[in-house]
């Protein structure tokens, strides 16, 4: 249950970012003639998938130890982000962030060896 618990976190989680990004500059708040709040559909389902994950990670972080369960999930939100930024988004892969991605795959290796 974990594992399942841990994939379905890390897909709302980093779709949720895709998404969010994907709308762009669509969430438009204002206060003017009252409130008024506009997102576009791609912000909104984004939105709807970040909250989603929110809850998975209340319930992981409830469920499972801490100390292993936050550095390993995070490394692979940071990993999966950026992948999804230079694949999606043509975003720019510099040899430091490649560095960076391998040192977390080591420190999670390293982390599920050692427990």
């Amino acid at each position: 249950m974990k594992y399942i618990l841990t994939m379905a976190y890390l897909l709302c989680t980093t779709s949720g970012l895709t998404f969010m990004k994907l709308g762009g500059d669509s969430l438009h708040l204002t206060f003017k003639n009252g409130f008024n709040f506009k997102m576009g559909w791609f912000t909104f389902f984004g939105f709807c998938l970040y909250l989603i994950s929110f809850l998975l990670w209340q319930r992981m972080l409830i469920k499972y130890d801490l100390s292993i369960m936050v550095p390993i999930v995070t490394g692979l939100v940071q990993i999966i982000v950026l992948v999804i930024g230079h694949f999606v988004f043509k975003e720019n892969l510099s040899i430091i962030s490649a560095i960076g991605a391998i040192m977390i795959v080591a420190g999670i290796v390293i982390m599920t060896i050692g427990k």
